[in-house]
């Protein structure tokens, strides 16, 4: 379970799934990478959780840092991170899937015991709007991996990923429209959906809505029948937009009750990995501006959590 209280607000850096370092950096397959490219892989995972180590080393507390990786490429991020005694995350969902499907169905809970991973992670495609068949397939299996986590040692984190449907599309008329006007419903029935299915998670992971009221509803339906779950918000998952974390969702955050923290994604370490690779900067500058970046965002949640209690 957590190393602090669950209610310690969490500044989790994803090196996950999200970002497929084969293809977008190493210009290699992510289905039959050579020895030498998994290698280079999982070496540039290392360089962004040094990063992480520099940021606590800079200030950031151990308590409110988190790291969220895969046990492939990440497995001695996760060993270093539990003999820090930090919070990790190990990714449970196979990469590269449009529907979630366990990375090892037969093994993956022995390989969180031997780990020793504070959650067991994974990102979810899931849209309430989709086809019955492919949904209740859905919560079939991620009630297996809730009744998993609560039979043993991890807590659980489930992200939500919501792509819209044709229909959706057709009914809003463009992808913004959608994301503005009916994802925010969606989150709230998409939760509901697993909740009634049986799937019980201690943190749900929600990509942040620009809408107060939107969020609310959705980490109020996280909570509902007094639930102890809480909800972090995701940013940064595009490396290829604005590197800038939006500061109105980090202050969104902070205000909205129940909510855990953020869940950073690569367009925080993204470009100093590029230049590290292609050999612009050394291994410790690479390190280095990623803690600065983590610190920046550590520091502005920080700073709108306590404007807010002082409110």
């Amino acid at each position: 379970m957590p190393t602090e209280s669950a209610n310690t607000p969490k500044m989790v850096l994803a090196v996950d799934h999200r970002f497929d370092l084969f293809t977008e950096l190493l210009s290699a397959s992510p289905v039959h990478p050579a020895a030498a490219e998994r290698e280079r892989a999982a070496s540039l995972k290392q360089v962004v959780f040094e990063g992480l180590l520099k940021a606590i080393e800079n200030g950031v507390p151990k308590s409110e840092a988190a790291v969220w990786t895969d046990s492939d490429l990440g497995e001695s991020i996760l060993l270093r991170g539990r003999g820090m005694s930090l919070n990790t995350m190990m990714s449970v969902e196979r990469a590269r899937v449009a529907e979630f499907r366990f990375e090892d169905a037969l093994g993956f809970s022995e390989r969180l015991s031997n780990l020793d991973v504070t959650y067991a992670a994974a990102r979810v495609p899931y849209n309430p709007g989709e086809e019955s068949v492919v949904n209740e397939a859905q919560q079939r299996k991620l009630r297996r991996l809730s009744e998993i986590a609560r039979s043993s040692s991890p807590g659980l984190t489930l992200e939500l990923i919501m792509r819209p449907t044709q229909a959706q599309l057709d009914q809003s008329g463009s992808v913004e429209a959608w994301d503005t006007d009916i994802r925010p419903g969606l989150i709230v029935q998409a939760i509901r959906e697993l909740q009634d299915a049986g799937v019980e998670p201690d943190l749900w992971a929600l990509r942040g809505i620009d809408n107060t009221a939107a969020m609310a509803t959705a980490t109020a339906q996280a909570q509902v029948d007094d639930r102890k779950a809480g909800v972090m918000f995701t940013l940064g998952d595009d490396p290829s937009g604005d590197t800038e974390l939006d500061q109105d969702l980090i202050n969104l955050a902070a205000r909205t009750p129940g909510c855990r923290g953020l869940v950073i994604g690569p367009a925080i370490y993204t470009d100093h990995l590029r230049a590290y690779n292609d050999e612009e900067i050394d291994r410790d500058e690479a390190g280095a501006r990623i803690a600065e970046r983590y610190n920046a965002a550590y520091t502005s949640y920080s700073a709108a959590l306590s404007t807010i209690d002082v409110a």
